[in-house]
């Protein structure tokens, strides 16, 4: 589901080019979506605010700001580019974890962050570009990777911390997302009638929303039941997924070649790595 998000935004971005309303429609849509299934699951039950605030805080930054940084990047470099450069949040996910989660050190996490770093050089030399190449796309993305690996370390100490199931968890991140991308609309479009503007735009943006919102409920249920050195790992196979995926769909405005795909397998055999060392 997350490798068939970059392709469904940029899907949406042919129609409605606007970056900050493409990250809102999804974000608010995969609350929509999350909600639905926890509570047809019976997960959201009785929280208090002291079991949920941490998810809302996260939320704001992840899928929050991160979702700004992630459709600029697609609409800048492309979706497949954007995916494979934010496959390697795991390499950070899993340092982090070592360091602040007490996760062990292991030969696989080392020779994945060689292939990781392969696969992102490979990517560098790559000298075919989309149409509408932008190079500070690949700001925008790399800041996405950080903040993607921040959410994978913070969201599973919270929820080992704190009694909350996953797809509850979904809920309250997308919630603070939610909150945070219509605050920024307000803030940075005064007198521009976002909120009319963002109801006249969403329909190119509901399938991305849902793929948002559905992926996130698995995920949270994923790092309910695993370490974040095993899960962010199996995460990151979106990447070739997300090649693939570009490859059949987008084949006029990607130009996915051989050297992205080899990319995309490096960085997604370097997360194979560690997840095969749990």
């Amino acid at each position: 589901m997350f490798g068939a998000l970059g392709p469904a935004l940029r899907h949406g971005l042919t129609a409605v080019n606007d970056a900050e309303l493409g990250a809102f429609h999804s974000v608010a849509i995969g609350l929509l979506v999350a909600a639905v299934v926890a509570g047809a699951a019976g997960q959201l039950g009785d929280l208090g605010p002291g079991e949920v605030w941490p998810f809302i805080a996260i939320g704001i930054f992840v899928p929050g700001i991160s979702q700004v940084l992630f459709v600029r990047a697609i609409r800048d470099i492309g979706a497949s580019r954007t995916i494979i450069i934010t496959g390697a949040a795991p390499l950070l996910a899993g340092l982090a974890a070592i360091l602040f989660l007490d996760e062990p050190l292991r030969l696989g996490l080392l020779l994945g962050a060689l292939l990781v770093v392969a696969g992102a050089v490979t990517l560098a030399w790559e000298p075919t570009r989309p149409a509408g190449w932008q190079p500070i796309g690949l700001l925008w993305a790399f800041s996405g990777v950080l903040l993607f690996a921040v959410r994978d370390t913070t969201a599973r100490w919270v929820i080992g911390e704190r009694d909350v199931p996953g797809m509850a968890a979904a809920v309250y991140l997308f919630f603070g997302a939610t909150v945070a991308m219509v605050a920024y609309l307000l803030a940075t479009r005064r007198g521009q009638h976002p909120l009319r503007r963002a109801a006249q735009t969403v329909r190119p943006f509901v399938v991305a929303g849902v793929l948002l919102g559905a992926a996130y409920c698995l995920l949270f249920q994923a790092f309910e039941r695993g370490k974040v050195t095993v899960v962010s790992p199996l995460n990151a196979t979106y990447a070739l997924w997300g090649v693939i995926l570009s490859a059949l769909v987008l084949r006029k405005t990607e130009a996915v070649t051989p050297r992205v795909g080899l990319a995309g397998a490096l960085i997604v055999a370097g997360a194979a790595a560690v997840a095969a060392t749990r």
